[in-house]
């Protein structure tokens, strides 16, 4: 045994392979045993959570049931002759409060869920009841009564209030049900009729449906607008205050991961144990129905499947071992062989230097994970810094100034408020084509680098935290720069130049910067950061890779104009109607010149209108014209979104104004019907060729596809596509008339692959099916 053992001892090699092997093993033991566990774990899960809420569909039902129940015998009782001197007699007879009492005493033996009824009579700031507590006890119950409804606030109307007359906590002894003859909520200042509904009869039927359906494994509660949890169970194990807490933040999550959901299923600590939690608002939107159960009773069968998996799992895992040594061995044996014939080869201090304990690959794997624990420690600590970063910038109202403060130190963020705070925003210039050329992990590459050579260019000189976000701007966050210091102010603006070449020279981007103006607060960085990103929107104006500073469009933003004088919109159109390029070239630099003070908002509004103006100039032209030139003025719009500045902007019109001076020129038309021919006999040369289309028309005759179709569709009234069907389907007529070829090659000489798409089209023209037009041809 002792040879065998120093063996395998002495084979580093096949040490590794059995290892491997019976790793594999494990892993695909354990992955497989846990997969099914949860796999297990979901479904039960699922099943649960469909059974919970079909039951709490079936509570909810009840109580809006019972809540309508009420509100129909509140409003009979209301009408109630006996009741109203009651209610509103100022001086109330002997003979009317007897009455009263008897009536009351009625309605009290007709209904089975009503514990008390009570009468509030504003007048005599009096209540009559018929309770025996509320008669006997010296008055206790008809002064709860008071503190609880009348004098505490204001409560609505008919609808069910949870109440504790006996003063417990998170125990109710009774539901109120007010009614009065108005729709406001109840005080002091109305008379009403408030019923008490026995707490029994509302919680008693959940945990009768709780029973009854197999399921005594949970507790049911009622939780209030203000998160109270509500029981008639005095041994309720949820009703803490940090259960209470704790059962609210869970549902109202689950509620906002799921968009506003009125019922849900979540699972989370409460109590000091994992419970699962399922809701339900109730059909009022005053309630919500909680079921709690503890998710270890609940998945009790999932763990005794779990544990027997394992067992099998370790049972076989012994056999799987055995097997692994002999199968290790036999796939050492070319190991071995060449072991054999290379030591003789080594130094004997080779041999001796060979580690005693594991080979030099294990010796670099500790190395390389070393490294790699390091490395995720760092990654871990700077994805939790960004996360603070970015949700400053854009949540810091949600902090107080000592919140945020905590946090910085917490996780050693580079910001300080001592001397002022400045936002730096560099935002990606030509960003839509950046984005759709560069690859995803070229992007990452880029943004990394971005990131960090500015905060270390902006770190020489201040406190600097840097982070990318929404993937087209990144934020510096500056510290120490006062708002007075001008200078300072100009420093910053050099330094940031310094990273914007750097960053174009090393990697050919360009990149527009806004600075916000100096604040002195952590919880004004989201301002800070909003106005830095609108002032980037001037580049509208300053252009590409400019630094852009409140005071550089101060008058932009103080501008009131935003529309152009008629003047200049009338002088463009009669020059683009006279056909003047040079005048109308003209009035446009003065409208741009002229737009370049608005502020950025009514920059764009303007730049649309001219684009508006020139696209009715252009159609009014061509109404009035025998043969209308072409123009693709549906485009402009879109043309002038991707232009990021108003230099790009300008010279789109100016083209376009271009093309409609020299639109007004007589067209060629021999040279669109040479044209359109050439395209008519390529199609005839052609329509063999499956790949034949309108685009590989354009490309061969050197014009854009929309124009193409445009021109042939004008002159013929039919589409380039409709005409080369044409053309085949003739051919095809003529080729089926003769029984040379099948329908298949028949489609093939005709330039058809699908054969459906080639039959529908045929029946459409000849009104039959190729077999159908060959059998007629043959017959006649």
């Amino acid at each position: 045994m002792k040879v065998v053992f120093g063996f395998y001892k002495s084979k580093k090699y096949l040490q590794r392979v059995m290892l491997s092997i019976v790793t594999t093993m494990v892993l695909v033991l354990v992955v497989s045993s846990i997969t099914n566990t949860y796999m297990l774990e979901r479904t039960v899960k699922r099943i649960q959570e469909d059974s919970n809420l079909k039951v709490l569909s079936q509570i909810r039902y009840n109580l809006a049931y019972m809540n309508d129940m009420i509100s129909r015998l509140s409003n009979f009782v209301y009408r109630d002759n006996f009741l109203i001197p009651l209610m509103f007699s100022t001086e109330l007879p002997k003979m009317d409060l007897i009455r009263g009492h008897r009536q009351m005493a009625n309605i009290m033996e007709s209904t089975s869920f009503l514990d008390s009824m009570v009468i509030y009579n504003k007048s005599q700031s009096e209540l009559y009841g018929t309770s025996v507590n509320f008669m006997l006890d010296g008055g206790i119950t008809k002064e709860r009564i008071r503190k609880a409804l009348i004098n505490d606030r204001p409560h609505p109307t008919n609808r069910l209030i949870p109440i504790s007359l006996n003063g417990s906590v998170n125990r109710i002894d009774t539901f109120a049900f007010i009614v009065t003859d108005s729709l406001k909520s109840f005080s002091e200042t109305q008379s009403a009729i408030i019923l008490f509904i026995k707490s029994d009869w509302v919680f008693d039927s959940l945990k009768k449906m709780n029973v009854t359906s197999g399921r005594d494994l949970g507790e049911v509660y009622i939780q209030t607008e203000d998160g109270s949890l509500l029981t008639s169970d005095a041994g309720a194990s949820y009703t803490g205050a940090e259960n209470q807490s704790r059962l609210t933040q869970l549902v109202h999550a689950d509620k906002v991961a799921q968009g506003g959901t009125t019922s849900g299923f979540v699972i989370g600590e409460v109590a000091d144990r994992k419970s699962v939690v399922t809701y339900m608002d109730d059909s009022l939107g005053a309630w919500t129905i909680l079921y709690i159960q503890d998710y270890k009773q609940l998945m009790a069968e999932v763990t005794k499947s779990r544990n027997g998996s394992l067992a099998i799992s370790g049972i076989f895992l012994l056999f799987a071992i055995a097997v692994s040594i002999g199968l290790s061995y036999k796939l050492y044996n070319p190991i071995e062989n060449m072991l054999k014939q290379i030591r003789p080869y080594l130094a004997a201090t080779d041999r001796k230097n060979e580690p005693a304990a594991g080979d030099e690959l294990g010796l670099m794997s500790e190395n390389v994970k070393q490294l790699s624990d390091q490395l995720k420690e760092i990654s871990s600590g700077q994805i939790v810094s960004k996360y603070y970063v970015r949700r400053f910038l854009t949540d810091s109202l949600l902090f107080s100034h000592a919140d945020m403060q905590h946090l910085i130190e917490k996780h050693n963020l580079n910001i300080k408020a001592m001397d002022g705070l400045l936002v730096c925003v560099l935002k990606f210039d030509h960003f839509a084509a950046y984005d759709g050329k560069v690859s995803n992990s070229s992007k990452l590459l880029y943004n990394f680098a971005i990131v960090n050579i500015a905060a270390e260019i902006m770190g020489k000189s201040y406190p600097c935290e840097a982070a990318e976000m929404r993937g087209d701007h990144f934020v510096l966050i500056l510290s120490k720069v006062r708002q007075e210091d001008a200078a300072a102010i100009e420093g910053v603006k050099g330094m940031l130049r310094e990273v914007q070449d750097t960053i174009d020279r090393y990697y050919g981007l360009s990149l527009t910067c806004g600075i916000s103006d100096p604040i002195s607060q952590f919880p004004s960085l989201s301002s800070a950061y909003a106005q830095a990103l609108r002032l980037c929107q001037y580049k509208l104006v300053k252009g590409h890779k400019s630094i852009i500073s409140s005071e550089d469009v101060r008058g932009n933003l103080a501008g009131k104009q935003s529309d152009l004088p008629d003047g200049v919109t009338r002088k463009l159109t009669e020059a683009l109607k006279k056909g003047h390029l040079t005048n109308a070239g003209g009035e446009l630099e003065k409208a741009f010149t002229l737009i370049a003070g608005y502020n950025y908002d009514d920059m764009i509004r303007a730049v649309s209108n001219l684009a508006f103006q020139l696209k009715n100039v252009a159609g009014e032209i061509n109404d009035n014209r025998i043969v209308a030139f072409t123009i693709d003025m549906e485009n402009l719009h879109q043309l002038l979104q991707e232009k990021e500045t108003l230099t790009e902007m300008y010279l789109s019109l100016l083209s376009v104004c271009s093309q409609i001076c020299e639109g007004q020129r007589p067209a060629n038309m021999e040279r669109n019907e040479m044209m359109l021919e050439t395209v008519k006999e390529l199609i005839e040369q052609r329509f063999t060729d499956i790949n034949l289309s309108q685009q590989s028309i354009a490309s061969t005759v050197k014009l854009s596809s929309a124009y193409i179709g445009k021109l042939f569709k004008e002159s013929y009234n039919m589409s380039i596509t409709e005409y080369m069907n044409e053309v085949r389907l003739n051919h095809a007529q003529k080729l089926l008339e003769g029984d040379s070829y099948t329908i298949s090659e028949i489609m093939d000489k005709c330039g058809y692959a699908n054969q459906s798409y080639f039959f529908r089209l045929f029946k459409g023209k000849v009104g039959t099916t190729p077999k159908e037009y060959r059998m007629k041809k043959s017959l006649t």
